[in-house]
């Protein structure tokens, strides 16, 4: 077929409209294509402005954090602490300048720069500008923005993103009480009648003789501090889970999980497992300081923690203490060195009911049948001159298919806390078999020195007595301690302020004390001499001298594992926790 000129510039229009329509469309695809380009890119940048900002706040966080913990916080001195973010946070230029100028570039100008800042309006429930003290501690509230430096088609500009959030510094939970046994220095259990049901911990190296029986995780810590490397030496022996189901007793922790049939359905947050695990050099774990006891009478005070028992003569219930004791003492003289020192004796009849925290300025002695929950702090020493029992105390099945409705039954059941700042002793101290048998490891070599809180030093853990070098205890818990009985003796570092003719008339032979139901606590030793023994709680101290003829099995009270503290009002000493975080809103750009 020949073409005609004609038909030949016809099919050229054509080609040039469908050129022009092709060209239309490639530029609106490109257009398209670069438009959803650049959003996608946008979107990226302000998920990464996000983060930014986000990391900004992770870190001034942790910032205050550092700061408040090892510069301000003191155990010793209790909640009133909280008081610097109030007082000094919003002063604190070096924390917050640094990253309220956009100037200031915390990360690379390539990839981003944060500014965290307190608000600067004041909101009617704060104590300061997004500061708000609580009862546990203070809730901070931070605004934090993230900048990207962006170019778009040859321009340059920013995205930004600004998050509101609060953060909450408070007391919590002690990590100490998730223990059976928590040794703040090095720990040691010797003897084969050694049983402990739960996890054992050491702030140095941990040894084991004679292969006892540890159903739960072996812990010692790396600290240079007391020159320990964190090493576990000698052996230790565990249940499997089903002999631990037919020989552990009640009074045991339960298993986890509680009901091997159902193990998803019966999980159990420290329970026993059936293993035990050997971690060695670990990080020291902080022990909490029972150091001025103000804040504890005013938490006393708050809780209108009290003890009662019934009165042998009327058969009512009368108030023992009330608070805070601090009166004359078994003696009933003022002025006298058993001031404030209390003698509590229950029986099955007329238990010691333990209401709250309660503080008792001088030393505790006690025996004998409790209920109740609660805590008592004494100002120096808790001296147990006989068996301690709950009236009624908690029990856990093994098995367990119902582990939520045994855990609420044991909430209601009878609780002790016993903290001190001096000494827990067991026994009548003035036997000579006491004496024979545990003095000997009170003393280097089996204790070394350590440095003190001031408060301590009235209590004679000051060894030189010169507060301007410091304070520094030697060690030596049967030294005398500069203080008196009430009889005008001199008194050592375990004794207690009443005369010796007073303990031993009210204590019980060391072998007839078999069991003690509390969760026991203090800044310095816990000792004692014991035949056959149950601990049915806890004990955490820095030294321990428990020397025993027969058994001796450790108990862990579950109930004052983890958050179960918050749930419980047993008032233990607690530590600071770890920040936590609540993202308010995401505020405008």
């Amino acid at each position: 077929m020949k073409h005609t000129p004609k038909e030949k510039g016809i099919a050229l229009i054509a080609l040039f409209f469908i050129i022009v329509i092709l060209v239309i469309l490639g530029i609106g695809i490109f257009s398209q294509s670069l438009n959803e380009s650049i959003l996608a890119r946008r979107h990226r940048d302000r998920v990464k402005a996000h983060f930014i900002a986000r990391a900004g706040l992770a870190q001034v966080t942790m910032d205050i954090y550092d700061e408040f913990s090892n510069n301000v916080w003191n155990p010793s001195t209790g909640i009133a602490s909280f008081n610097w973010f109030v007082n000094t946070l919003p002063n604190r230029d070096d924390l917050f300048a640094s990253r309220v100028s956009f100037d200031t570039i915390v990360a690379d100008e390539d990839i981003g720069m944060f500014t965290v800042q307190l608000p600067t309006t004041q909101r009617a429930n704060e104590n300061a500008p997004g500061i708000r003290l609580t009862s546990d501690g203070a809730e901070v509230r931070l605004i934090a923005i993230g900048e990207i430096p962006v170019t778009y088609l040859g321009g340059r500009g920013t995205v930004k993103e600004i998050i509101s959030a609060e953060i909450t510094y408070e007391l919590g939970p002690s990590p100490v009480f998730d223990y059976a046994y928590f040794i703040n220095n090095y720990g040691w259990l010797w003897g084969g009648g050694i049983t402990v049901n739960g996890d054992v911990r050491s702030n140095g190296n941990f040894s084991f003789n004679g292969n006892p029986e540890i159903n739960g995780d072996v812990y010692a810590s790396l600290n240079p501090d007391l020159g320990a490397a964190g090493d576990i030496t000698g052996n230790s022996r565990n249940l499997d889970i089903s002999h631990y189901t037919s020989q552990a007793p009640d009074e045991a922790r339960p298993m986890n999980p509680t009901d091997p049939t159902d193990p998803e359905g019966t999980a159990y947050n420290g329970g026993y497992d059936g293993t035990s695990t050997y971690h060695p050099q670990q990080e020291v774990l902080d022990m909490p300081f029972l150091g001025d006891l103000q804040s504890y009478r005013d938490l006393a005070a708050l809780e209108d923690g009290s003890i009662k028992q019934v009165n042998a003569g009327s058969g009512q219930l009368e108030t023992l203490v009330d608070n805070v004791y601090s009166g004359n003492g078994p003696d009933g003289t003022a002025g006298t060195a058993d001031d404030g020192t209390l003698i509590l004796i229950g029986t099955e009849t007329r238990p010691i009911i333990v209401d709250g925290p309660v503080v008792i300025d001088n030393d505790v002695i006690i025996r004998g049948v409790v209920g109740g929950q609660g805590t008592i702090y004494s100002g120096r020493n808790t001296h147990i001159i006989g068996d301690i029992t709950y009236k009624n105390g908690p029990s856990w099945t093994k098995p367990d298919a119902n582990p939520e409705v045994t855990a609420a039954a044991n909430m209601q059941k009878d609780f002790l806390g016993l903290a001190c700042k001096g000494n827990i002793i067991v026994g009548d101290y003035t036997r000579n078999d006491w004496q024979r048998n545990v003095a000997r490891y009170l003393q280097p070599p089996f204790t070394q020195g350590y440095a003190v809180d001031a408060t301590d030093a009235p209590l004679g853990y000051d060894s030189n007595g010169n507060p301007a070098d410091g304070y520094w205890f030697n060690g030596n818990y049967t030294s005398l301690d500069g203080g008196q009985k009430s009889d005008g003796t001199n008194r050592k570092f375990y004794e207690s302020s009443i005369p010796d003719a007073i303990i031993q008339s009210i204590s019980a032979s060391s072998n007839q004390i078999r069991q003690v139901d509390a969760v026991a606590y203090n800044n310095h030793a816990w000792a004692g001499k014991v035949g056959n023994f149950d601990i049915n709680g806890s004990i955490i101290c820095r030294d321990e001298a428990i020397v025993y003829s027969g058994n001796i099995f450790m108990n862990y009270d579950i109930r004052a594992y983890g958050d179960g503290m918050e749930y419980l009002n047993i008032y233990l000493p607690r530590a600071l926790a770890f920040p936590t975080t609540k993202l308010l809103s995401k505020l405008k750009r």
